[in-house]
């Protein structure tokens, strides 16, 4: 899917969607929604490349990054990031070109066509709360909300003082994780209740939430996975994205995509290579 030069914003969207979250996440938040349509829906997950767009470095980057996985804004898709409702919005966009083009190499019927009328406007953008709702799993935000207030002994609830208490993210993120909400999260936030705490945000409690599941149900940690080992049945087209970004920046990120071009152990096929690609090996070798 081709990327794009420009796309519909919805401003009150994404206000909303955002409220509660730092200054400095929002605003890498919004970059990268834009680096994602301009990849297709695909963003690859370098944290060189995009720290170096916003501005910052590796390790904010990947703070940030945290902050927008777990929240459900970004989602790890492979070796990339993206976005449900931009990955949506790109294939309603193909359609409507795929159709437009139909309808181009088709016969032009122009005495039938009736004269749209003047008053006619665009159906407004379904809510980015209802592509949240499924891309969450049919989860509902507004009880969850509740449920988790009510858990947390918070009978005084204040939008205006309590704004990062309406980003439930980071709970959803256990959710969809596997842990469940009855048995492992609300009881874990209202033991932290009876003993007094007053919470300021979801996010205080998650790796309790998670080390007190493990403990209860003698879950063994979950063995990281080698992230180089999918790269061997990665297609043409994902190794292909990947050159050209290197080959722009003229740097090559060994972490992540393994050796570089012609060195051994390099899992790019080699007939996606270029005599060019030479560089990357001899600029790690010197």
């Amino acid at each position: 899917m081709n990327g794009l030069p420009y796309y519909k914003a919805y401003p009150r969207d994404f206000i909303e969607g955002t409220i509660g979250m730092p200054f400095e996440v929002k605003c890498a938040y919004r970059v990268v929604l834009d680096l994602i349509y301009m990849q297709g829906g695909n963003l690859p997950d370098d944290a060189r490349y995009i720290s170096g767009l916003l501005g910052c470095s590796v390790r904010k980057w990947n703070s940030i990054r945290e902050a927008l996985v777990s929240s459900g804004k970004l989602e790890v898709s492979g070796e990339f990031l993206t976005n449900y409702r931009a990955v949506s919005e790109l294939e309603t966009l193909a359609k409507v070109q795929d159709k437009q083009a139909e309808n181009a190499r088709g016969p032009r019927k122009i005495k039938d066509l009736e004269k749209p009328p003047q008053n006619h406007t665009e159906p407004e953008p379904e809510p980015i709360a209802a592509t949240q709702h499924r891309a969450a799993g049919a989860i509902d935000y507004r009880k969850l909300t509740d449920q988790l207030l009510e858990a947390a002994g918070i009978s005084d609830f204040r939008e205006e003082r309590n704004p990062k208490l309406l980003h439930v993210g980071p709970i959803v993120g256990l959710i969809q994780a596997g842990y469940s909400l009855r048995d492992d999260i609300l009881p874990y936030i209202r033991a932290k209740a009876a003993a007094g705490f007053r919470p300021r945000s979801w996010g205080y409690y998650v790796e309790g939430i998670k080390d007190d599941a493990k403990h209860r149900l003698g879950i063994a940690s979950e063995a990281k996975p080698d992230p180089k080992a999918a790269l061997a049945s990665w297609p043409d087209s994902k190794w292909q994205t990947v050159l050209e970004f290197a080959r722009e920046r003229r740097e090559w990120s060994s972490q992540t995509y393994g050796p570089p071009p012609f060195a051994d152990g390099c899992l790019v096929p080699k007939h996606l290579l270029s005599d060019a690609d030479r560089q990357f090996g001899a600029r790690r070798a010197a």
